[in-house]
């Protein structure tokens, strides 16, 4: 029984305090190999097409309205 106990103890967690932001920093003193472990191209990729699909109306929204002041600015610089 007592070896059972001693496999289902988690390891505790060590968190390095960087003034930052509250995460696990737990990584940072292993022998990982790396001092960050980020996310790979895939998700950076699916991460930005979201942000432009989210501004895609904003962005037309506004070459619209600049489009339109240019062409009433033409009209009344040709008429005049």
């Amino acid at each position: 029984m007592s070896n059972n106990k001693n496999k289902m103890k988690k390891k505790k967690t060590i968190y390095i305090d960087d003034g930052r932001k509250i995460a696990d920093m737990s990584y940072m003193g292993s022998n990982s190999g790396s001092f960050y472990q980020g996310s790979g191209f895939r998700e950076k990729l699916r991460t930005y097409f979201d942000s432009v699909k989210l501004m895609l109306l904003p962005m037309l929204v506004t070459l619209g309205l600049v489009s339109l002041s240019f062409l009433i600015l033409y009209l009344l610089i040709s008429l005049a």
